[in-house]
């Protein structure tokens, strides 16, 4: 007989390596898991409207935080004593270590089991759904069936079995709810005294929606095989010439692309060419540039020379002035003789 797992296979090792196959950190304050137990939350809320909810097999009580977190009486009951003990504080106190094999104490709206039968022995697993179905009217519910790599899922089963124990126990799947949001496989139960008209219409409405989906696809796979084999057939016969038409059109694109290649060779030649030319002209401006900055420089030198040669010019011209004016001034003075004879004689 299968052994259940026991509080020790869920130590900080078995939450570190990634839990439930989803992301490290396995904690409240890891984002891409609190934004995963808000979205649930929010859509758990939005379809069952509960007061209350009890959570079997809680670990660290994310899912029960984010309960809370909308105004739920939110609890939780999980086997790992470490699970409990590394819960946020503030969801803590609403957890307890306790196995679904003991009765669950109390009435919810609803008790969630998610992820958490298969790691049960059979006989703790049929205890355990004897336990939940005493204390609530709604179950949600979700095992996964395969999985088997991972080493403490020892009662993995198909969803239909599950289903068929619930049944024993009065609940019934709600056909009208999809929790494929959660996972392929969720389901959920409600307690119900349905005749065998009832369910077997509800199923019935299940199976037609299935049914129909499933002959429309095969109706459409059947029209894509005869359309596949009539497109064969059509490009082995070669019917209406279209394959030689198609073979021309192709050659006709192959002699454009050759054309079109030819062209880029030359224009690409031409740029080359250009490239060389204006490396030549960049090289040649700046050359001239160099002279133009030189014969500037010399310009400006020979015009401060011509400034200090009109300068010496300006002084020179004033000296000659200077001269001239002093010449004509003694050609007009008298002479030495005159001015002895003047003065000799009285005049």
């Amino acid at each position: 007989m299968s052994e259940g797992t026991r509080s020790e296979d869920y130590s900080g090792t078995y939450y570190n390596d990634a839990h439930l196959g989803g992301y490290d950190n396995y904690t409240w304050d890891n984002e891409e898991w609190r934004a995963f137990f808000h979205s649930l939350a929010d859509r758990v809320v939005a379809i069952a409207n509960p007061r209350s909810v009890l959570d079997v097999g809680c670990a660290r009580g994310l899912f029960v935080q984010a309960l809370a977190a909308r105004g739920v009486e939110a609890s939780g009951i999980d086997i790992s004593e470490h699970a409990i003990a590394s819960a946020h504080a503030d969801v803590r106190d609403r957890l307890r270590v306790a196995s679904a094999t003991a009765p669950l104490g109390g009435r919810y709206d609803l008790v969630t089991f998610i992820e958490v039968i298969e790691h049960m022995s059979p006989a703790d697993a049929q205890l355990a759904l004897d336990n939940i179905t005493a204390a609530t009217d709604l179950v949600l519910f979700s095992s996964s069936p395969g999985d088997h790599d991972e080493p403490t899922h020892i009662n993995t089963r198909p969803t239909a079995q599950w289903a068929a124990w619930f049944a024993e126990r009065g609940f019934f799947r709600r056909t009208d709810v999809d929790l494929s949001f959660l996972s392929p496989w969720a389901v959920l139960f409600e307690r119900g005294e349905l005749t065998l008209r009832t369910l077997t219409q509800r199923y019935e409405q299940q199976f037609a929606v299935v049914n129909t989906e499933l002959m429309e696809k095969r109706q459409a796979l059947l029209e894509s095989h005869r359309r596949i084999s009539s497109l064969n057939d059509q490009l082995e016969s070669g019917v209406s010439g279209k394959v030689a038409e198609q073979a021309a059109l192709v050659r006709q694109w192959e002699a454009e692309v050759l054309e079109a290649r030819h062209q880029l060779l030359t224009t690409r030649d031409h740029v080359v060419g250009t490239e060389a030319e204006v490396a030549r002209l960049t090289r040649d401006n700046e050359r001239l540039r160099g002279d133009l900055a030189r014969a500037k420089k010399q310009l400006g030198n020979v015009r401060g020379r011509l400034k200090q040669m009109r300068t010496r010019m300006g002084r020179l011209e004033r000296r000659n002035r200077k001269l001239a004016d002093e010449a004509a001034a003694l050609r007009r003075r008298p002479s030495f003789a005159r001015r002895a004879a003047r003065k000799a004689l009285g005049r």
